[in-house]
C-alpha cells in the first residue's frame, strides 16, 4: 500500500517538550477585510458545497434540480436570514490565539527553546488537544472536550482577515524567553507500507512458476512506486515555485517584522 502522508506523521527530531508561553499583557488588532463575514462565508460554504455535489455523478432528472440549487446566496438573502448571537469577546480571542498557536507550535513548524530543543506538542491532533487542555484548565465557562477545536489552526478563517498581528504578538512572547522558529514549506511525502506477516502464511510451499509471477509484480509495482515519487517531487517543486510568485505567509510575515529577517526554512529551497 502507498501512502501520502504530511511530514507531521513522521517521527520528529527530539524528545518532546511543552514549552508554555509566558503571560503577559498585550494587545493585537486584527484588521478585517472590507468584505462582511457573513456574507462571505455563506457564500464560500456554499461554493464548497456545489463543489462536492458537482464532484459526483448525477442522473438526468437531477440536473433541473441541481440547476436550481446552484444560485449563490446575495447579500439580501443572509441578511435576511442573519440572527444576531452575543458577543462572547473573551471565548472568542481566546480561540482566535488557540488556533494561531497551532499555526505556529504544528502545521509541521519547529518551535526551538532557549537550549536547543524541540517545543513538541504532538501531532496535528495532538497539538489541537494539548492547546484545548492548556486553555481549558480551570475556566469556568469555556467549552470544554472538543480536542479537534483548534485542528488545522486557521485553515477556514483565514481568509477573513489579516492575523498577522496575533501572530507577531506570539513570536515577541517567543522571542522574550529565548525561543526560535523554523519554517517548513507544506508539501506530501510518500512512503510504503511493508507487507505483514499474514501475506506470508503460504510463503511454506515453493512454486518456481508462482515465484516468477511475484518478482515481475514486485518489479512492476516498484517501477509504479519510483513513477509515483517523480511526480510528487514534481508537484512538491512546483508548489515552491508558485509560492514565490506570491507573498509570503502571515507567519513569516509576522515573524519578519518582530525579528527583522526572514525565519529559518523560508525561502523554501
Amino acid at each position: 500500500m502507498v501512502l501520502l502522508l504530511p511530514r507531521d506523521l513522521f517521527p520528529r527530531r527530539d524528545v518532546p517538550v511543552c514549552h508554555a508561553l509566558a503571560a503577559r499583557p498585550g494587545r493585537a488588532e486584527v484588521k478585517r477585510r472590507p468584505i462582511p463575514r457573513e456574507p462571505r462565508a455563506a457564500v464560500q460554504l456554499h461554493r464548497n458545497i456545489e463543489k462536492l455535489r458537482n464532484g459526483r455523478p448525477r442522473r438526468d432528472n437531477d440536473v433541473q434540480e441541481s440547476e436550481r440549487a446552484s444560485s449563490e446566496p446575495t447579500l439580501e438573502k443572509v441578511r435576511r436570514e442573519y440572527q444576531a448571537t452575543p458577543v462572547r469577546s473573551h471565548e472568542e480571542v481566546t480561540e482566535l490565539v488557540g488556533l494561531c498557536l497551532w499555526d505556529v507550535f504544528s502545521d509541521n513548524h519547529d518551535v526551538i527553546t532557549a537550549d536547543g530543543r524541540l517545543a513538541d506538542i504532538g501531532s496535528f491532533r495532538g497539538a489541537g488537544a494539548f492547546l484545548d487542555e492548556h486553555l481549558t484548565h480551570g475556566q469556568e465557562g469555556w467549552r470544554e472536550g472538543d480536542y479537534l477545536r483548534f485542528y488545522l489552526g486557521t485553515i477556514w478563517i483565514s481568509t477573513r482577515a489579516d492575523l498577522t498581528p496575533v501572530y507577531a504578538m506570539i513570536f515577541r512572547r517567543l522571542r522574550s524567553v529565548g525561543a526560535d522558529w523554523a519554517y517548513h514549506f507544506p508539501q506530501l511525502y510518500l512512503t510504503e507500507l511493508a507487507r505483514s506477516d499474514s501475506d506470508n502464511e503460504h510463503a511454506g510451499t515453493y512454486s518456481v512458476s508462482e515465484s516468477a509471477a511475484a518478482e515481475l509484480k514486485a518489479q512492476k509495482r516498484r517501477a509504479e512506486v519510483a513513477r509515483f515519487r517523480a511526480e510528487v517531487d514534481e508537484m512538491n517543486a512546483r508548489a515552491r515555485d508558485e509560492a514565490m510568485d506570491r507573498p509570503p505567509p502571515a507567519t513569516v510575515r509576522a515573524y519578519r517584522q518582530v525579528c527583522g529577517h526572514d525565519p529559518r526554512g523560508w525561502p523554501p529551497a
